[in-house]
């Protein structure tokens, strides 16, 4: 498996993520809700853009980078899933006042 395809796309996911959490603490309320539905949205065009690509790949029979690419897909929306969850919690618990003094 080629590890930098994993590696940029996982550098990717952090950059999208800290990028949507920063942005989460202007918000007044609703700031869990609003890092679930952006990153829900954020990780799911990632995951497209990567099958998408691995479907380029197949019709340019490349099989083996098409594999790689589908591998990076699931890994990206496994990897995003927990990191969606896990934003969220990390905002709840800044904006009910449980953290972050």
């Amino acid at each position: 498996m080629d590890i930098r395809l994993l590696r940029t796309n996982l550098l990717i996911l952090l950059a999208y993520a800290v990028l949507i959490q920063v942005g989460s603490f202007f918000q007044r309320s609703g700031a869990s809700m609003m890092v679930l539905i952006l990153m829900m949205t954020a990780v799911g065009s990632h995951v497209s853009v990567l099958t998408l690509g691995s479907f380029g790949h197949f019709i340019g029979k490349n099989r083996k980078t098409a594999v790689q690419w589908l591998l990076n897909a699931l890994l990206i929306g496994l990897i995003g899933f927990g990191t969606c969850w896990g934003g969220a919690a990390l905002t709840d618990l800044y904006s009910s006042g449980g953290g972050f003094h």
